[in-house]
């Protein structure tokens, strides 16, 4: 959820939009690459590891789409890129 106030919008710690610091854009989220084998193991750790880190929701479906006039809705169509770092 965005909390807005003093001309800023921030976004809170456990909205699953929020990035931590630590947060890279190649960082594995498991040990093993999913090679066809032990589809459940597998999925069961990303499971574990999306939960962890608040972002499950993007990815079963259960996170709503930002409204039109809303700071965080997507630029263009497919865009990964948010109109502001805070929605």
């Amino acid at each position: 959820m965005a909390i807005v106030g003093g001309g800023r919008v921030q976004i809170e710690a456990l909205d699953p939009l929020f990035l931590h610091p630590s947060d890279q854009p190649g960082q594995s989220l498991v040990a093993d690459v999913f090679n066809g084998d032990d589809f459940e193991n597998w999925r069961r750790s990303v499971t574990v590891a999306l939960s962890a880190k608040q972002k499950l929701s993007l990815v079963d479906g259960s996170y709503k789409k930002p409204e039109a006039g809303s700071l965080c809705f997507p630029i263009g169509r497919g865009a990964t890129i948010w109109l502001s770092p805070g929605c």
